[in-house]
C-alpha cells in the first residue's frame, strides 16, 4: 500500500513511538512534517527519514522553537496524542498487510477442469501444460476430469463458480458448437473470461487397416447406397468432428449413424474393436495409424498434416469443409484483470515447455498460443460460424 498524504507527526514523547510511526509512514510513501518540542530532534528525525529514501521536513514551529501547540500540551495530552497515533500506526500496518495478502495470487492450488475423459489428447495435453504452469505460479495446478456432452458438463459447472481465478476449465470446439445442437446451461461467449488458446487440433477420419474402405470415396460410395448402415464414433455430440461429419453427410447426400463417447480413447477402441466402421476424431488416432492398426482417409484442416503429407484434406477431395476448433483455458466471467494476466503469463510460458511440445507432436496437435482478447474473439467466431452452418443444414 502506498500513502500519498502529507502527515504531521508529533515526536518527543511516548518512548520513541511517534518517531517510529513517522518512519513507518514515510516508508509507505507519506510526506512527513515532524513536530517536536526539541529543535534538534525534529531535524534529526526528518534527516533520518530522508536518508532512508523518504520525504520529511521539520516543521517551522520546531525549527524556531515556537511550537506552542506542542509545548503547551500537558503530559496527559501528549500521552493521548501518542496513543492516537500509535492506534493509527497499527491500523495502517494491518491494512497494508491485508492489502498485500489480497494482491498476492495465487495463494492456494488452482483447479483445471477437463471436460473429457482421461487418457485422450485433451486430457494429456492439459496435464502436460499444468505441470510447468504449477512451477511458474508457485502453486499446484490440479487437473480433474468431468466428461460429458463434448465438454459441456464441465462448462455448465464452471459458469457458477466464483470468478477468483482458482477454478478454470478447458473449452474446445465441442463446448462451443454443442450449444447449437442441444440446450446447455451456459453461453460460450458471454459467460466466461478467456485466458489463452494454447493449441489447435488436427482432425481426421480413420478406419481399421483391414477395412474394405481404402479411400474416402470408397466409404462415401457405400454409405450413399446404404443409409444409416455406416457408423462413426467421436468423443461427443457437437464436437467439431461431429459437425464436420454432419456437413459431409449433407454435401455427399449420406445418412450415417453417429456413436458418441466421452473421450477419444473410447472412440478409438470402438473402431479398433469393429463396433463402428470409422472414427472422426482429433489426433488420438495418430499412434494407431503409425503402428499400422488404423488407416487415415482424410484430414479436416486447411492444409495437410506434416505427419501425414500423403493424406488429402476434405477440401482437396471436393468438400469445402474444415473443422473450426480451439483448445483454450477459460474461467467464469469476472476474474480480476491482474489475475487474468498472471494466469496468461504462466500458461503461455508453459506452452514453451519441451515436454508439452512432445505431447503436441504425439497427437499431431498444432502449438498456437493466443492472448486473452484473441482467444475471446476465436471463441466468438466459432460460435457464430458453426451456428450458421448448422442452421443451414437444419433448413435443408
Amino acid at each position: 500500500m502506498k500513502l500519498k498524504d502529507k502527515i504531521r507527526i508529533v515526536t518527543g514523547s511516548g518512548r520513541g513511538i511517534g518517531e517510529a510511526i513517522a518512519k513507518k509512514l514515510a516508508s509507505e510513501g507519506a510526506s512527513i512534517m515532524v513536530d517536536d518540542v526539541r529543535i534538534g530532534d525534529a531535524n534529526r528525525v526528518a534527516q533520518e527519514i530522508k536518508k532512508q529514501g523518504g520525504k520529511a521536513v521539520a516543521s517551522k514551529a520546531s525549527v524556531n522553537n515556537k511550537n506552542k501547540e506542542v509545548r503547551g500540551m500537558s503530559t496527559r495530552q501528549k500521552i493521548l496524542m501518542i496513543g492516537f497515533l500509535s492506534f493509527s500506526f497499527v491500523i495502517t500496518c494491518v491494512t497494508a498487510n491485508l492489502s498485500g495478502a489480497q494482491d498476492k495470487f495465487p495463494t492456494k492450488p488452482i483447479t483445471l477442469v477437463c471436460g473429457f475423459g482421461p487418457g485422450g489428447p485433451a486430457d494429456l495435453a492439459l496435464r502436460a501444460l499444468a505441470d510447468p504452469a504449477s512451477k511458474i505460479l508457485g502453486q499446484p495446478v490440479v487437473v480433474i476430469n468431468k466428461p460429458g456432452a463434448g465438454g459441456g458438463v464441465a462448462l455448465t459447472e464452471l459458469k457458477t463458480t466464483k470468478p477468483d481465478g482458482y477454478t478454470l476449465s478447458l473449452i474446445s470446439g465441442g463446448g462451443i458448437t454443442s450449444t447449437h445442437l442441444h440446450k446447455v446451461g451456459y453461453h460460450p461467449v458471454n459467460d466466461f473470461d478467456a485466458i489463452l488458446q494454447y493449441h489447435t487440433i488436427r482432425f481426421g477420419l480413420v478406419v481399421r487397416s483391414d477395412s474394405p474402405y481404402k479411400t474416402l470415396k470408397d466409404l462415401t460410395a457405400y454409405a450413399q447406397v446404404n443409409p444409416n448402415k455406416v457408423k462413426y464414433s467421436t468423443s461427443g455430440i457437437g464436437t467439431p468432428q461431429h459437425v464436420v461429419m454432419l456437413r459431409l453427410g449433407d454435401l455427399a447426400n449420406i445418412k450415417w449413424t453417429h456413436v458418441p463417447f466421452d473421450s477419444a480413447p473410447e472412440a478409438s477402441s470402438a473402431v479398433l474393436g469393429g463396433h463402428v466402421d470409422c472414427q472422426a476424431e482429433s489426433g488420438g488416432w495418430k499412434p494407431y495409424v503409425l503402428s499400422g492398426r488404423l488407416r487415415l482417409l482424410a484430414t479436416f484442416g486447411e492444409r495437410r498434416s506434416e505427419s501425414f503429407p500423403d493424406v488429402p484434406t476434405l477440401v482437396e477431395l471436393g468438400y469445402n469443409i474444415t473443422a473450426l476448433n480451439t483448445a483454450a483455458i477459460i474461467g467464469p466471467k469476472g476474474i480480476p484483470k491482474d489475475r487474468l494476466k498472471i494466469l496468461y503469463d504462466a500458461f503461455y510460458k508453459a506452452t514453451q515447455d519441451p515436454k508439452y511440445k512432445e505431447v503436441m507432436d504425439k497427437f499431431d496437435l498444432e502449438l498456437d498460443p493466443k492472448n486473452s482478447s484473441e482467444t475471446q474473439l476465436i471463441i466468438k467466431e466459432i460460435y457464430e460460424i458453426t451456428g450458421k452452418m448448422l442452421e443451414k443444414i437444419k433448413e435443408q
